[in-house]
């Protein structure tokens, strides 16, 4: 499996050696890997939002997931679940957005629409807990003991 984090904007250097951690437990499972893709430059927030959409238009896959604040909650299982359904040759984009958020377009294209929280987070550490929760997923398929209730 190849699972893809497709992000606007750059990540956090204080998480980098989490985000790296993740990516290489992972590597027994699936290929995991992060793009960065660039912010939009316009001056206003419609501007910058479209260009970073043509960006994430040349790179996402169709069925591709986005994260947003009013999208589904789903716990960790739930994300266990929609991985272990997938074909072990798919690949799995997931679409973070910028300081923005997405435009529309990107929106009404996704396969699904999933939140981690209420809350407004930073991109930056909406991307730590992705990886992490990836591999949660995976020991859960698994059944290793990382994921304790």
């Amino acid at each position: 499996m190849k699972l893809r984090l497709l992000v606007v904007g750059r990540g956090s250097k204080e998480l980098a050696d989490f985000e790296a951690r993740f990516i290489e437990r992972l590597k027994p499972f699936a290929q995991c890997s992060v793009i960065e893709l660039p912010e939009g430059r316009g001056k206003q927030v419609s501007q910058r939002k479209q260009e970073e959409a043509k960006t994430i238009f040349k790179q996402a896959v169709k069925g591709f997931v986005i994260f947003d604040e009013r999208g589904s909650l789903h716990d960790s299982k739930k994300w266990a679940a929609y991985i272990e359904r997938m074909p072990a040759d798919a690949q799995l984009d997931f679409v973070i957005g910028g300081a923005d958020g997405l435009h529309d377009d990107v929106r009404a294209a996704a396969a699904a629409c999933w939140s981690l929280s209420k809350l407004t987070l930073p991109h930056q550490l909406v991307r730590a807990v992705v990886l992490e929760q990836f591999y949660r997923a995976f020991t859960i398929i698994q059944g290793h003991p990382y994921h304790r209730v």
